[in-house]
């Protein structure tokens, strides 16, 4: 017979080892979009990629904002889901052109930069106090992003530009969620967040190529449903555990993204790359791990 102690003392593992199945699916999802990104981008516009992307989002989550009797539309504070689509607009725009540049393992080390980013700016708009050898590490990763994508020539130096400002928006968006989170649901801000940003979308996507075809419609409807699932993995492996544990996991990622690539691409990206990475893995523990002391944590923002 178990004893009640043994059952209490078993449910943490048991609710941990589900946030790691939850976290690690939000990975996969997170490469598959990668890939779909890249495959749909060889055949439309990534004005267009991006805009169905979102469009489809906003799509497939009504049926969910419709189920809660129509509570997940309130919001207090309108202006802050502009802002945030607006920032996503850029954000996003700028990710989709760059990753058709680059491996999807490449564009998966550019996203492992968004914590240090993170950093710097919740030291501007959140006045965290950051140590020094918290920020020695943010330079040292810094420098990992020139060893991933050396600004050595034009088409190199525009992907270098284009991801590094995508991951500071998405830093930013951080920053903005760990702000506002309490404020507003997750739901609601991703909807409007979203939703402003196919507004915004439609226009450059108007005017740069036709209508895509029914097959390649699938793929971007595919492509929407993705990005709420990220989500949706996300949250359901916070509830059962701390953001700061799940942390280390989020690099199970370069391992996938180098087998979607391999597989679907046949494309890997150059050794250089991988020392980047490296830098840019350790640099992130660390300033995660200080942060954890410090007793701040904040949910990764998925692309």
């Amino acid at each position: 017979m178990v004893s009640k102690t043994s059952e209490s003392a078993g449910r943490p593992r048991l609710n941990y080892f589900k946030a790691i199945v939850w976290f690690v699916l939000s990975l996969i999802v997170s490469c598959g979009n990668d890939a779909l990104t890249k495959y749909v981008g060889t055949h439309i516009s990534p004005w267009q990629v991006t805009f169905f992307r979102c469009f489809f989002g906003v799509v497939t989550l009504l049926p969910f904002m419709l189920y809660q009797s129509g509570v997940s539309f309130r919001t207090q504070i309108p202006w802050l889901h502009v802002m945030r689509g607006g920032l996503l607009f850029i954000a996003m725009s700028l990710w989709s052109h760059s990753i058709q540049e680059v491996p999807v393992t490449t564009a998966t080390i550019m996203s492992f930069t968004v914590p240090l980013f993170v950093l710097l700016l919740a030291s501007i708009f959140l006045q965290e106090s950051v140590t020094w050898s918290m920020w020695i590490a943010t330079l040292m990763g810094f420098g990992g992003i020139v060893l991933v994508l050396p600004p050595v020539h034009w088409s190199f130096s525009s992907t270098f530009v284009l991801f590094v400002s995508a991951a500071m928006l998405f830093g930013l968006l951080d920053i903005i969620n760990k702000k506002y989170v309490e404020q507003e649901s997750m739901l609601c801000m991703l909807f409007y967040s979203t939703l402003t940003a196919t507004l915004l979308l439609a226009f450059p996507a108007m005017y740069v190529g036709s209508m895509p075809t029914g097959y390649t419609l699938l793929w971007l409807l595919g492509l929407g449903i993705g990005s709420n699932l990220i989500l949706y993995f996300l949250l359901k492996s916070f509830t059962l555990t701390s953001v700061s544990s799940l942390a280390p996991f989020r690099y199970l990622e370069l391992l996938i993204s180098m087998g979607v690539g391999y597989v679907f691409f046949g494309d890997l990206p150059p050794r250089h790359s991988y020392w980047g990475a490296t830098i840019i893995i350790c640099c992130t523990l660390f300033v995660i791990r200080a942060q954890r002391r410090g007793g701040g944590s904040s949910a990764p923002s998925k692309k």
